[in-house]
């Protein structure tokens, strides 16, 4: 069977692969967007602290700062600017292209799904690390959040 026979095979291939990088883009933005809003939430809960009506700092509050302080890292770190791999260069498609193995467009459709594959995996690992540390911080703003409710039935 030549190679041309397995192109709509290899064109839905292709195509999946796209929409798996597409979904895989839209889960880092949504990761971030997430890191935001811890961020903002944990401010929140830290102004609370300031409201309160002794300016001592007792081990309720030093707990509240030090759970604030992961809220904030973890969210640091969601946002610090990294590589991903959503797109397939011109030039990694015109290597391929003069590939000695080469047999038309079906292997082309083949060779950049696999490529979007590798690069897929590649993303997860990074998505991966981002999304733990978004459950690292909202394990910090539950303990700020914890340790303002203490506060508030101590006082």
């Amino acid at each position: 069977m030549a190679a041309r026979d397995w192109d709509p095979e290899y064109r839905l291939m292709l195509e999946e692969a796209r929409r798996s990088i597409d979904r895989q883009s839209e889960r880092v933005q949504t990761v971030r967007e997430r890191a935001i809003g811890l961020v903002g939430f944990g401010a929140i809960v830290a102004a609370a602290f300031g409201l309160g009506d002794t300016r001592a700092v007792d081990i309720v509050g030093i707990l509240a700062l030090l759970a604030f302080v992961v809220v904030a890292g973890s969210a640091l770190y969601i946002l610090k600017p990294r590589v991903f791999k959503f797109e397939l260069s011109a030039r990694l498609i015109e290597s391929t292209l003069d590939l000695p193995s080469y047999e038309g467009i079906a292997h082309l459709h083949y060779s950049l799904a696999i490529r979007h594959d590798e690069h897929h995996a590649y993303n997860y690992r990074k998505l991966e690390h981002m999304q733990t540390a978004i459950a690292i911080g909202v394990l910090g703003l539950s303990i700020e959040t914890v340790a303002l409710v203490v506060r508030l039935m101590l006082s």
